[in-house]
């Protein structure tokens, strides 16, 4: 009789997180079935060529019959299982639309798209549940937010929190009425590669370094030397910890080792940073590398009126950075680290050699701007001030 390969059922394969879990899980021997959009070809050469970024050859492994890729989507349709047994469901497809704008997202795929991988789970007779959520379903709680679910909805700063926090809801009650395994594995916001920098995401903390170098390049002048010098209030105090930011690799690596682990599931993880920097040593590290200055800390209120061009420019740009900004929370971690103990993992803790080679992998992806003139600053690589070790 063939021997029964453990089979995951992937959504989301083709995104940041998800890419990498594919890979990780299939470097366990797990055989995965990564559902992927309509129509199959496109979506197969992306995903190809988003492994071949991580080194891993697709085409190899579907002979070997490691990775089995089916059409499918959240939350229209997935496909029947032609492939035998699944054992468990690693629900990673999710809408990172913040706010809802009339396009039914990001309520229809985070929360009709859970709604309709229970239902499929239910059919299919698969007990174990793993879904990749965000450490932000704890709205705008402050304090140690637990690795637990939260019963109670907190006052949540985007809908997309909103959604993620009843995405957990339901996958809750589901596992509840049917005594079934849920894990949910909440990552903060994600970065990229911890010793590469490599990212096929450009958001978030990308668009606001690309916007800092955009303004470098608009305000420079030659005739003043290299730097530019920009007087830009900043809004936060020096000593706060800034946005909670996580290596993908390091969040992958947890992911796939409490996936493959029987004995770690039925638990939430925090996937976060447990000492971020400073806006400081933020700060410090954005002026080195794109040489620009001037920058000082004021309170968030003292922007509400009379903004510089350059403060326009950057702050009215990235206005939902500024809740952030004052939402210092401190994730509990105790699931998490006997993870990473039980795999001797440390945390890739952001440093500026490490802030450094990110931004250099954005810059020479043009920050994911692959058409049309570059404004991204990258020609200022040369002329930035590098520490010893970081090409």
């Amino acid at each position: 009789m063939k021997s029964h390969t453990p089979t995951t059922l992937l959504t989301g394969a083709t995104g940041f997180l998800g890419h990498f879990i594919l890979r990780d899980l299939v470097q366990r021997g797990r055989r995965v079935v990564a559902i992927l959009r309509a129509p199959l070809a496109g979506s197969t050469q992306r995903l190809s060529a988003m492994l071949a970024g991580l080194g891993m050859d697709l085409e190899e492994h579907r002979r070997t019959g490691l990775v089995l890729l089916r059409e499918g989507a959240l939350p229209d349709e997935l496909p029947e299982p032609d492939w035998g047994a699944t054992d468990d469901v690693v629900s990673c497809a999710a809408s990172l639309q913040l706010l809802a704008n009339g396009n039914g997202e990001p309520y229809k795929t985070n929360i009709e798209g859970m709604d309709q991988l229970l239902a499929w789970a239910r059919q299919h007779n698969v007990g174990t549940f793993h879904a990749v959520s965000t450490a932000y379903v704890c709205g705008g709680l402050k304090n140690n937010v637990r690795e637990v679910f939260h019963p109670e909805p907190p006052t949540f700063q985007t809908d997309y929190e909103r959604t993620k926090w009843f995405a957990e809801r339901k996958l809750h009650e589901w596992a509840d009425a049917n005594s079934r395994s849920y894990t949910v594995l909440r990552p903060s916001f994600l970065i990229g590669h911890s010793e590469t920098g490599y990212t096929t995401q450009f958001g978030g903390f990308y668009q606001f370094a690309r916007l800092v170098a955009m303004m470098a390049e608009h305000y420079r002048n030659g005739s003043n030397g290299d730097g530019t010098h920009i007087p830009l209030r900043i809004p936060g105090r020096q000593n706060d910890p800034i946005q909670n930011l996580v290596p993908v690799d390091f969040a992958s690596r947890i992911v796939a080792e409490v996936v493959t682990t029987p004995g770690l599931h039925n638990r939430i993880y925090h996937l976060t940073d447990p000492a971020p920097p400073t806006w400081d040593d933020f700060k410090s590290w954005v002026e080195e590398y794109f040489n620009i200055y001037g920058g000082y800390f004021v309170d968030s209120d003292e922007l509400s009126n009379g903004r510089s061009a350059a403060e326009s420019l950057l702050w009215e740009k990235y206005d939902l950075l500024m809740p952030r900004i004052h939402h210092h929370v401190h994730f509990d971690q105790a699931h998490t680290r006997e993870v990473m103990q039980r795999v001797g993992l440390e945390f890739p803790a952001l440093s500026k050699q490490r802030f450094f080679k990110l931004l250099e992998y954005a810059a020479s992806q043009r920050w994911g701007q692959k058409n049309g003139r570059d404004h991204n600053g990258t020609h200022r690589k040369s002329k930035a001030r590098r520490p010893a070790g970081v090409h």
